[in-house]
């Protein structure tokens, strides 16, 4: 199951176990395993490829929602896009935050319930990042 859920081949795995969010876009490169990709909203980011047909193809990208981080501005060494925050629920230990980023009005971070975090607020624009390593380009 770590496998799986960590490491998805494929969307239906990635969707199959646990939350996942996920991007359409179009892969414009390949360069050691990384694929930059323009989202469909014009946006760019950086995947790894996992199961994608190359160049000039679309894909999927799946992030996990623990792999987000929530920011005030671009935070370097991320992929990240602008977002509107949508809902907070406050769990304990962490907090749920449903944004919309580019155009997936569900896309969900888990935010760890830390002093710093805790001036999200609804409707506030804001950046959401993530780890290349931590971003899959898989099949549509």
């Amino acid at each position: 199951p770590v496998t799986l859920y960590e490491k998805p081949e494929n969307a239906f795995v990635a969707q199959f176990i646990g939350e996942n969010n996920t991007l359409a876009g179009t892969v414009t490169s390949l360069s050691g395993g990384v694929a930059s990709v323009t989202l469909d909203s014009g946006d760019a980011v950086k995947a790894l490829a996992i199961n994608t047909d190359g160049k000039g193809s679309a894909t999927q990208l799946s992030v996990r929602p623990e792999r987000c981080v929530v920011t005030p501005k671009k935070k370097a060494g991320l992929s990240s896009l602008k977002g509107r925050i949508e809902e907070l629920i406050y769990l304990g230990d962490h907090i749920r935050c449903r944004m919309t980023v580019a155009g997936n009005d569900e896309f969900i971070v888990k935010v760890p319930n830390t002093a710093d975090q805790l001036g999200l607020q609804i409707g506030a624009e804001s950046y959401v990042g993530w780890q290349t390593d931590d971003c899959r380009a898989l099949d549509v």
